[in-house]
């Protein structure tokens, strides 16, 4: 079978089978074996009988590069974007859209969705996801059953449980194609100080030893004879060992944006990776493409580090930088001329920028909350980067060990096999409650809280008397609660409180006790951009400021939190004074880069604080009824918009 100009294989043929009879279809297969050209198929199936189709990704970065691939294949009529900071052509046969924004739009039965044909969930395996997993079932449960999916993911091993799930909670047959077949075999190595490129057994034997005495050592106390100090691995002298091996371009991955600067930093003043002709073509592009970017943006001291990398065929990608920078980095990376990229996880989610190497920096990773071991569906993802069709044998992946502190059969049971199964993450939120409570009698909400992943996976599918009654046993005391503080009469309908928050997905309680409860504060727009601010301000370092402005409002609203009933046991209050010095130059009207001079914040995580202000500013806009709060808020908008001027924001 062809399409587009491919010969297909035999599980994009069972796959398109499959949609041809109306199935959904959950295709399992490695990264990079063309499971995005069943995505392809369907939207060209669908723009030519004129029904819509959504394309659902896990992160902005990869809804809005969808968004730039899919109007250069369809062109800018035919796809629209809806992330919720952004909108762009929302009347679009095929939207491209976060998985939230489509969740958010199905448990409100939007009207955007109701000629829906096909949803397609990228990176479906992001439903175990601890903190945004139940976005993905809720999607799943609300969406309307007329609407079919196709979920794409690498390797699943409870495949059938997830399919029968979906069949059961939507009633329409789920097709399964599983496809094992690397086009590109993927070698698996560990990298040692000591040993260099090797395996892991032989990392193991060389630690068993280590617990020997080395009698051709130094002399300890005692006259007992101890081991030299096992050395911990240097980045720079694996790079220059793939080097020499001929196995760049490489991807080097690391749980840190500040160390992909920093190493990219380090290597780039001891090495060059660049011939005489690639340093010509890399001169030419990169004087091209920093053309095309403001003078203030080439200016930064990122930009500035990156164009000196860039000269010796090295580059860094992080969510810290702006996306002009990235796009940089990605088009250079694409033309062959980055052989050394350091980038963070974020790189490895769905972009398609497979390079002949792959390493992994730790087998460990912050969270926030503390360091955890990659789970082996994150492994066995970073790798499958490893390997360009078309171009090599094999693509190897290469995770570094520090083999004094390793623990080896813990790393092995993560590589050896992807074994992670799909696992519930089921939680109610408010929003989610409210819209229960609004949109559906008690008979569809008690058969809507049966049809959780959650309860499926508890019961087999048996739908076990205990388990559900625990489930509606949750969702009748939070139905107290919230009736209690009054957003739902005894009666169970909802009061103004409670209609207004129907449309508000994050931050549900603040937001409304704020702006839709009697929250006693005569609001103006810089006391809205402080309060949001503190709300969406994420702490991931001491920020320093030139000059922290502190705004008149703060001790106000600060008393006024400590007393509320409902507000003052959340610490996000605390970030007033930070979120103040963030917001106060946009009241100010100062431009985005006049900002940024002024603060240590990484460019990227500014533009995203801005983003996710204008994203709660425009719920706040949808939910209320009243017309003078929606004014202020568009107000707010217009302030942050226009700090933003001139700075491309995807």
């Amino acid at each position: 079978m062809q399409f587009h100009s491919f010969t297909l294989d035999r599980f994009q043929e069972e796959a398109i089978h499959a949609v041809e009879r109306g199935d959904s279809v959950l295709v399992s297969a490695p990264t990079g074996s063309g499971k995005t050209l069943i995505a392809d198929y369907i939207i060209d199936k669908y723009l030519q009988e004129g029904k819509r189709v959504i394309y659902t990704a896990p992160i902005k970065a990869l809804s809005n590069q969808k968004f730039r691939d899919f109007r250069e294949q369809y062109g800018d009529a035919a796809i629209g974007l809806i992330t919720g900071d952004i909108v762009e052509n929302p009347k679009a046969q095929v939207i491209i859209m976060t998985t939230e924004v489509y969740r958010n739009m199905a448990i409100i039965k939007d009207k955007v969705l109701d000629d829906v044909a096909y949803c397609i969930m990228d990176e479906i395996h992001y439903i175990s996801d601890f903190e945004r997993g139940h976005i993905w079932e809720e999607s799943i449960i609300f969406s309307h059953d007329r609407i079919r999916f196709l979920f794409l993911s690498a390797t699943i091993p409870n495949a059938e449980e997830f399919a029968a799930w979906v069949q059961k909670t939507k009633g329409h047959t789920v097709s399964i194609v599983h496809h094992t077949h690397r086009p590109v075999p993927l070698v698996r190595r560990f990298y040692d100080a000591e040993l260099g490129i090797t395996t892991l057994q032989a990392i193991a034997e060389r630690k068993k030893l280590d617990g020997y005495p080395d009698h051709r050592s130094l002399r300890g106390r005692h006259g007992r004879h101890r081991r030299q100090r096992i050395p911990a691995p240097d980045t720079m002298t694996l790079i220059r060992d793939l080097s020499r091996r001929g196995k760049l371009p490489c991807i080097y991955f690391v749980f840190s944006r500040q160390k992909t600067q920093a190493f990219a930093e380090e290597l780039k003043r001891k090495d060059d990776f660049l011939g005489r002709e690639e340093k010509a073509r890399m001169a030419s592009l990169v004087a091209r493409k920093f053309d095309g970017v403001s003078p203030e943006v080439a200016g930064l001291p990122s930009a500035r580090l990156l164009r000196e990398c860039l000269a010796k065929g090295i580059a860094f990608h992080h969510a810290g930088l702006l996306p002009d920078i990235k796009h940089i980095v990605e088009t250079l990376f694409a033309e062959g001329l980055v052989k050394v990229l350091f980038a963070t996880e974020t790189f490895a989610v769905g972009i398609n920028y497979p390079a002949k190497t792959v390493c992994i920096d730790s087998m460990r990773k912050y969270t926030g909350q503390g360091f955890r071991f990659m789970t082996s569906k994150e492994y066995f993802q970073i790798s499958g980067r490893a390997g360009r069709r078309g171009m090599d044998k094999e693509g190897l992946s290469v995770a570094v060990i520090n083999r004094r502190v390793a623990d080896v059969p813990k790393v092995e049971q993560i590589t050896k096999q992807d074994v992670d199964p799909l696992l519930s993450q089921f939680r109610m939120s408010t929003n989610t409650i409210l819209n229960l409570v609004h949109l559906h009698t008690d008979e569809e909400i008690a058969q809507i809280l049966k049809m959780n992943f959650h309860t499926f996976q508890q019961t087999k599918g048996t739908l076990d008397g205990r388990v559900v009654r625990g489930i509606r046993n949750r969702f009748d005391k939070a139905v107290q609660n919230l009736t209690r503080m009054g957003y739902i009469t005894p009666d169970r309908r909802l009061t103004w409180l409670g209609a207004f928050t129907t449309r508000i997905f994050s931050d549900e309680i603040e937001i409304s006790q704020l702006f839709a409860a009697d929250f006693p504060f005569e609001w103006d727009e810089l006391s809205v951009l402080v309060v949001i601010g503190a709300l969406v301000y994420e702490e991931k370092r001491e920020i320093e400021f030139r000059r922290k402005r502190i705004a008149a409002c703060v001790p106000q609203l600060v008393g006024l939190l400590r007393k509320h009933p409902h507000l003052r046991k959340g610490e996000w209050w605390h970030n007033l004074e930070t979120a103040s010095a963030l917001v106060f130059p946009v009241h100010k009207r100062l431009k985005f880069i006049q900002i940024l001079d002024g603060t240590s914040m990484p460019e990227g995580d500014l533009i995203r604080f801005y983003m996710q202000l204008l994203d709660r500013l425009e719920q706040v806009d949808r939910a209320t009824q009243d017309e003078a709060q929606r004014d202020l808020m568009r107000r707010c908008k217009r302030l942050v918009r226009e700090s933003l001027e001139g700075i491309h924001i995807f």
